[in-house]
């Protein structure tokens, strides 16, 4: 069975995605914080074994042993390692910012499979592969959109600045863990490292994609927002991240403000006043706590 957007398959890879999450959602939705806890530690804890085990569990696929697809080497690669340490963290915005780029890097690499792309999913040299691919990410996406479906995380609309830099942060830890791991196992890596990163170079971080035709319209706009320094041409390479940190910023977090209005509507609201329309703040509303719980605190 070919895939291809929205053909048979495409649509029975979307509504098994669907169901996983639904399937733990609606069953978990009124359980205890205790339990939607050990649920998202347990599915977390699978996704990281699959991930640096993945020569192991799939030695037919990954026969060469240890290698750069172990480490956190590209963005779901990342947020499946570090997701724990940012979710159970005392932070914030860190939790509200693997919520939100977690579900969405988990939800556009289950929609757009494009390596998967007119191949058949079922022969004998590629299942196996779409099946790590597909469990990989559809556990990504549960360990990002459950917590924020039961409530355990919240946007804040005060927060939505921070995730375009945590994004171009992350960005940057990437580039350095593909610079390291190059650098320890190829003796010739420092005499050719740029070009070695522009072979890996996972979410265009060393400049567009070679193969760029389905996204040259977004590469276009992006160039137009970048400062022309950073941008390559006339004999100039890209300067890694920073060829799109510019609009990369100012997209994530536009997005993320979006969120937060939607979702933290009320307190957005008392804010746009206060700032825009010069009311006064209560002054209980800067001493609440992320979820808002303000039945709690005797509100309406």
């Amino acid at each position: 069975m070919v895939l291809q957007v929205f053909s048979a398959s495409h649509i029975l890879v979307l509504l098994a995605a669907a169901v996983c999450v639904l399937a733990l959602y609606f069953p978990l939705r009124r359980a205890t914080e205790t339990t939607k806890r050990n649920v998202i530690i347990l599915l977390m804890a699978v996704n990281i074994i699959q991930h640096f085990f993945k020569h192991i569990i799939y030695p037919h696929i990954f026969a060469r042993g240890l290698h750069l697809d172990n480490t956190a080497y590209n963005i779901c690669a990342f947020l499946i390692i570090f997701s724990p340490l940012m979710h159970f963290c005392k932070s914030r915005s860190a939790k509200q910012f693997i919520a939100y780029v977690g579900t969405i890097s988990g939800a556009i690499a289950l929609l757009v499979p494009f390596w998967f792309f007119g191949k058949n999913i079922f022969a004998p040299n590629i299942v196996w592969e779409f099946i790590r691919f597909f469990i990989c990410h559809e556990l990504l996406l549960l360990t990002s959109l459950l917590p924020a479906l039961w409530g355990r995380v919240r946007f804040c609309h005060g927060d939505g600045w921070k995730f375009g830099l945590y994004f171009i942060c992350m960005l940057f830890s990437i580039l350095l863990n593909n610079i390291i791991f190059l650098l320890l196992t190829d003796k010739s890596a420092p005499d050719h490292l740029y070009q070695s990163l522009l072979a890996v170079n996972p979410a265009g971080i060393m400049g567009p994609p070679a193969n760029n035709s389905p996204f040259n319209a977004l590469i276009k706009v992006v160039e137009a927002l970048s400062p022309a320094i950073f941008l390559g041409g006339a004999g100039r390479v890209y300067t890694p991240i920073l060829w799109y940190a510019v609009p990369l910023y100012y997209g994530i977090t536009l997005i993320a403000l979006l969120l937060g209005a939607i979702f933290d509507r009320k307190n957005f609201v008392a804010d746009f006043r206060a700032l825009f329309l010069h009311q006064a703040t209560p002054p209980a509303r800067k001493k609440l706590p992320v979820p808002y719980n303000r039945k709690a605190l005797g509100q309406k």
